[in-house]
């Protein structure tokens, strides 16, 4: 028994080896210009809006075709029974264009870019217009850890709603948000090649957003939607930090800190509220400063100021308050 192992050991140890050498020997994929690359995707992508016709059924299941010129369809960007929209976004130093479509907006709670979403979707390889991923049945995605043009466009949709499954029948939907996004490399999988998806490829997702789950990054009893800072004159679309999965702690990768979008760090340590147990810096933490009396926590739109009133829209909350403590 023990040369049998022995002998298994040394197999795999050969296979291991065999395999790291042909790893090593591949020619990685050198980095393209963002800028450039942005460019070649966006003529891409046009030529595709203006060359195909969109379709769906009564449940918002998206077909894509060809447009046929004496076939009485309109091409995307020309079809008036729904309207081509654009939304510009700043990443990578690049400001990108991506359009979209609102199927339908849906009906009851939106998400924030650090939430949880559930999903049905479907995704289109724009060279080669063929499938490459779909859940036809609804799953949950954290919007930090899929790519960053899920993001920017979802968190444009709200839920609807649902009545749960009984004697054996399925959950239904309703009223859900419902659109298309067409997304160049760059708020992609860009230089990363994933499954039928090649590197510096234009993307297309046509999804349902069915459900949401508000999250609490921190686990202060502050949800992360209620820890930004808010900025009516900001583009709802542009997300409070450029890429929340880059950098999840510090605001920026050395730890400066960013001016130039709306991000609340109300104590100027370096680390955003949605990250900070303490949130003013008084070395209280937010947790215990948002207990209510009564039990458990105060919901946002409860937590009093330091005075203990909770009526003015304006107040200080007391948990980024220092002067509390």
């Amino acid at each position: 028994m023990n040369n049998f192992f022995k002998i298994l050991s040394v197999f795999v140890i050969c296979v291991v080896v065999a395999s790291c050498s042909k790893t090593s020997s591949a020619d990685p994929i050198a980095l393209r210009d963002y800028k450039e690359q942005y460019t070649a995707d966006l003529a891409l992508i046009n030529t595709y809006i203006d060359t195909h016709y969109i379709t769906h059924d009564a449940d918002y299941n998206v077909t894509f075709d060809t447009l046929i010129p004496t076939g009485g369809h309109s091409s995307i960007r020309t079809d008036t029974a729904f309207q081509l929209r654009d939304t510009t976004v700043l990443q990578n130093g690049v400001n990108y264009k991506i359009y979209f479509i609102k199927f339908r907006e849906g009906t009851k709670n939106r998400p924030t870019q650090v939430d949880s979403v559930n999903v049905a979707y479907k995704g289109i390889n724009l060279l080669k217009s063929a499938t490459f991923d779909q859940a036809i049945t609804p799953t949950w995605f954290r919007l930090p850890e899929v790519i960053s043009g899920w993001s920017h466009i979802i968190t444009n949709f709200h839920t609807g709603t649902y009545t749960p499954g009984t004697g054996g029948n399925g959950t239904s939907f309703d009223n859900f948000g419902a659109g298309v996004m067409f997304l160049p490399s760059g708020l992609a999988y860009y230089s990363n090649g994933a499954g039928n998806i090649s590197s510096y490829s234009p993307i297309i997702f046509s999804f349902k957003l069915y459900e949401l789950r508000y999250r609490d990054q921190d686990g202060d009893g502050v949800l992360s939607k209620d820890e930004r800072k808010l900025d009516p004159l900001v583009n709802p679309l542009i997300r409070w930090k450029e890429n929340p999965s880059d950098n999840l702690y510090k605001i920026d990768n050395t730890g400066a800190v960013v001016t130039d979008v709306p991000f609340l760090d109300t104590d100027g340590d370096g680390y955003a509220n949605m990250y900070d147990i303490d949130d003013d810096g008084d070395h209280v933490l937010t947790r215990v400063e948002i207990k209510n009396p009564l039990g458990g926590l105060y919901l946002y739109n409860m937590i009093p100021d330091c005075g203990g009133s909770a009526t003015d829209p304006n107040r200080v909350r007391k948990h980024i308050d220092a002067a509390c403590h």
